[in-house]
């Protein structure tokens, strides 16, 4: 079952998602995805292969502070250093340590449960609780910001506004319409077919990070300002 923090965002994302949703179908989906998620952080869905995510990652207050400082650089072999969303780091991670055909499934299961464990931390792109920070990786992420700024403009502008749109990030992943849906997936299908935004590209990461830009110090896995009438 999961944990406290990862009960408590479902309540959260259950509400965020549908007014009134205790015992809905969206609920229990959410409650699925975030079973799911543990299950895969503590075991490989491969049985010859032992090692799984907290084989590594088992210190809880690093585990925790995850989803509240991401999206953030990560510092990959060069020329491959970039910013990721928390979904695209968890989905690099499983193609490389699960090795299974299409990492997006697991990924979001995870994401969803380290959004779980991390519920009621600041948000803090770029920076995780007690872990060092690095200047330059900062600034990094400051350009990716602008980036998602122009591309926001570009994309998005003429329907949405920034400030009414970014607290709807909170309510990701979610379950919907027997659907598990991750932020990157429904930004990949909600933008015109003649501008692809690719769920796992650096152009989707420099929307997100321009988005919860506009989140930094709330609370992970807050509920959503239902008082707006724009919903995702």
């Amino acid at each position: 079952m999961p944990g406290p923090r990862a009960l408590l965002l479902l309540v959260v994302l259950a509400a965020a998602a549908i007014p009134g949703a205790a015992g809905s179908a969206e609920e229990t989906g959410v409650r699925a995805l975030l079973a799911d998620g543990e299950h895969l952080w503590t075991r490989s869905p491969d049985p010859a292969n032992p090692v799984a995510c907290d084989t590594c990652h088992h210190d809880p207050t690093e585990v925790r502070g995850w989803a509240a400082g991401f999206p953030k650089v990560k510092p990959l072999p060069p020329p491959h250093t970039r910013v990721m969303t928390l979904l695209q780091a968890n989905a690099e991670a499983v193609a490389r340590h699960y090795r299974v055909a299409d990492p997006r499934p697991a990924a979001t299961a995870i994401t969803a449960y380290l959004t779980g464990e991390g519920a009621g931390l600041p948000i803090s792109p770029g920076a995780s609780p007690g872990q060092p920070v690095f200047p330059e990786r900062i600034r990094d992420l400051a350009r990716s910001v602008k980036r998602g700024e122009r591309l926001f403009g570009r994309r998005c502008q003429q329907c949405h506004r920034e400030s009414v749109v970014a607290p709807s990030v909170r309510a990701f992943p979610r379950a919907r319409d027997g659907r598990v849906e991750s932020l990157e997936s429904f930004l990949e299908r909600h933008g015109s077919p003649a501008r692809p935004l690719a769920w796992d590209g650096p152009d989707m990461a420099d929307l997100v990070a321009y988005a919860v830009s506009h989140l930094a110090g709330q609370p992970v896995g807050r509920q959503r300002d239902r008082t707006t009438k724009e919903k995702p």
